[in-house]
């Protein structure tokens, strides 16, 4: 016998159908960084990547290897 899908009345909204305005200010927040998820992660593998390259030159230059 197959299953049935229903809806009941109490069914919770997708983050998209619902108001800002109606939310607290935390969920907006989240709401918010839940979109740009991709671009915060990009932005944790760069930067550590830059940073070690930076000191990696900081440190020839204090010892004379540049």
């Amino acid at each position: 016998m197959a299953k049935r899908k229903f809806k009941s009345k109490n069914y919770k909204k997708s983050y998209k159908e619902e108001n800002y305005e109606e939310l607290s200010p935390i969920r907006r927040l989240e709401r918010k960084l839940d979109r740009v998820n991709h671009i915060m992660e990009l932005i944790r593998t760069i930067v550590p990547i830059m940073l070690l390259a930076l000191n990696c030159i900081i440190l020839a230059k204090i010892f004379n290897l540049i």
